[in-house]
């Protein structure tokens, strides 16, 4: 299943003929294999068909029940099918079928809204219900599938796609000027988990339900990760083995194809592991061999990936490996440039070049499924935050394994960053707001905010800043687990899904993320600190867990930056850096620029990157986008 629409008017008038078909039609690209309707009085409903399963064959959407009481529209896989069939059973309900959206129609009837519990995979699911006149909704845990959805005077609208809700008359046009501020600071443009680039147009956070009546909607957070009991082993030896069995139980579950499967493979642990995981323990659940994707840069020679993703392609030659470097730009540049219209958010272009290119080899490749390695990196903590939870706890004995994987990987100063993290740990929290307060203010001078308008930009930081300083940081927690599970719940995860997911269903490529499995979250969270530290390696438990699986030149690799996509952005910043220019600074888009912006020009740039000359083509690029997605297709300005 691959798009979902709905409308539902609480006052009783009828959905007019036409009116759903608009929405799916504008997400046609969605429904290769069938777009299907079900209308009744005032609630319509719509499905873009993708089959991608075996099970899926045996799907028809919209699904009702007998009586017609319930009916169910679907976006997604469930990948604890067997255990909740069974639960189902159990209970005396009767399934007729394989297929994974009647398991969850059955949940409905059987737990009614808690039923979100009991369903583990990768959907947003809408139901229905006829008897209570309410429509509800679930995304499941980690956001790897989204919607969108408007709630207007005594109506509601919801779609897989925005262009899906932008068929209605009723939604305005109007730009969300904080969304767009959102995408000119990228430290911000994680934090707003239910807004858009369109006023009126709303999200649901990943992990919640939704309940719309004609009293309104209400949202609710229905899985929370800061409840679980830590997991406690007799060794991290122990610990590893059975967090490789549940990763590999996630991996299995996304297997389940009737066309080709590929996986990204870019030579870092997180999508190597997956790919070591199928070639070593799962080749038996493939018809076909698995089809690798990956970027390296042109200069081959001096690209690490490169020699991490050779040496798993020398190993094992029945993968079937696509490999791509900058110069595959050179020949998308103007398709690329022109699909920058057809996007609902330009955060999407912004950051999905490579993604979307990654989509575009494997639909070539003949594949309907693509693995990643997105959220591995939240599973686990980085040489930083190590440094600060081993400070944090007083571990004084795990600092010299911590050091040690700074000498590994070549980190920086490691001595000189322990004393820093040291000395930041024990300033009393009460001083903590005034040092945000002095360094927001320097911000103001100095980078991605120098460039917005000091009367959009000073309510801006305020805004996103105040809670912190008002609660003092008092969101901190000691509880390593509690602050852990966090991170699943800030919109990191379902940031990169919702972005990317809409780059591969546009090329009809379903993405499929191991990583962000719910019940591999849930063990990640839980496990013990020693197991997420970076010591004395970075991700140390995938490393010693692929032993036999990956080669040494993988698992042992040290270095865990410098990844070859930046060369991909690059080349298109300097193939349109003309265009750029001319859009930032004329013509519709760079007029509606100008309305947030203090230098068009974009001569104040932030410089992350060391290269201010490489810097201002990113920059460049970043808001070529969004000037050419508001002239093109944006939202109107108010």
């Amino acid at each position: 299943m691959s798009g979902v629409a709905g409308i539902v008017f609480w006052d009783g008038r009828l959905v007019e003929p036409g009116v759903i078909e608009g929405m799916t039609a504008a997400m046609q690209h969605r429904g290769p294999d069938g777009i299907t309707h079900w209308r009744q009085g005032p609630v319509a409903l719509g499905q873009c068909m993708l089959r991608t399963t075996p099970e899926s064959l045996e799907e028809s959407l919209p699904l009702a029940n007998g009586d017609g009481s319930l009916v169910l529209v679907m976006d997604g896989r469930v990948d604890n099918a067997p255990e909740l069939r069974r639960e189902l059973l159990g209970r005396g309900a009767v399934l007729r079928s394989r297929a994974d959206a009647e398991l969850v129609l059955r949940a409905y009837e059987a737990w009614g809204e808690d039923c979100v519990r009991h369903i583990v995979g990768e959907c947003v699911f809408f139901v229905w219900d006829a008897r209570r006149q309410i429509l509800f909704a679930g995304r499941d845990a980690a956001g790897t599938r989204h919607f969108y959805y408007h709630a207007g005077r005594g109506w509601l609208a919801f779609a897989s796609e925005i262009k899906g809700l932008l068929t209605l008359p009723g939604i305005p046009r109007r730009v969300n000027d904080s969304r767009v501020l959102d995408y000119l600071v990228p430290a911000f443009d994680r934090d707003d988990q239910t807004g858009t680039f369109w006023e009126d147009i709303l999200r649901l956070p990943a992990g919640n339900a939704m309940r719309a009546t004609a009293h309104g909607v209400e949202t609710w957070r229905w899985w929370n990760p800061a409840d679980l009991e830590p997991l406690h082993f007799a060794s991290l030896a122990e610990c590893t083995e059975a967090f490789m069995a549940q990763l590999q139980e996630a991996v299995k579950c996304r297997l389940r194809h009737i066309r080709p499967v590929g996986a990204m493979l870019s030579g870092g642990m997180d999508s190597s592991t997956i790919v070591g995981l199928i070639s070593h323990r799962l080749r038996g659940e493939l018809t076909q061999p698995l089809r690798t994707v990956s970027l390296v840069r042109e200069d081959r020679e001096n690209c690490t990936d490169w020699k991490s993703i050779s040496a798993i392609l020398q190993a094992d030659p029945w993968l079937q490996p696509t490999v791509m470097n900058a110069s595959k730009v050179n020949e998308e540049r103007d398709r690329l440039c022109a699909a920058i219209a057809t996007t609902d958010e330009p955060f999407a272009w912004a950051n999905g070049l490579t993604y979307h290119l990654c989509y575009q080899a494997a639909r070539d490749a003949g594949c309907g499924v693509l693995l990643d390695g997105m959220a591995g990196d939240l599973l686990f903590r980085d040489g930083a935050s190590s440094f600060e939870e081993v400070v944090r706890r007083r571990r004084l004995d795990l600092a010299g394994g911590l050091l040690q994987a700074g000498r590994n990987h070549g980190w920086p100063r490691p001595y000189w960053e322990f004393l820093i993290t040291w000395a930041r740990v024990i300033v009393p929290r009460w001083l903590r707001a005034g040092i945000r307060e002095r360094r927001d203010r320097q911000r103001l001078n100095s980078g991605d905010l120098q460039a917005i308008r000091p009367e959009w930009a000073s309510p801006y930081l305020r805004g996103k800043r105040s809670s912190a300083y008002t609660a003092g940081h008092s969101s901190w927690s000691p509880d390593d687990l509690r602050r852990h599970a966090r991170l699943f719940m800030s919109g990191q995860a379902s940031f990169a899904h919702e972005n990317y997911g809409l780059l591969a269903f546009a090329n009809g490529v379903e993405p499929r993320s191991a990583y962000s499995d719910r019940r591999v979250i849930e063990f990640a969270v839980r496990m013990p600190l020693e197991a997420k530290l970076a010591i004395p390696w970075y991700k140390n438990v995938l490393r010693e867990g692929t032993e036999g699986m990956l080669p040494d030149a993988t698992r042992w690799r040290s270095d865990t930056g410098n990844h070859p996509g930046w060369t991909f952005y690059d080349r298109l910043a300097v193939l349109t850096e003309s265009d750029a220019l001319a859009e930032l600074t004329q013509g519709e888009g760079g007029r509606h620029l100008r309305r947030w912006l203090t230098s068009p020009e974009m001569e104040a740039v932030n410089t992350d990157y060391g290269d201010p000359g490489y810097s201002l083509r990113l920059e460049r690029l970043s808001r070529f986008v969004l000037a050419s997605w508001l002239k093109s297709s944006g939202p109107h300005r108010a």
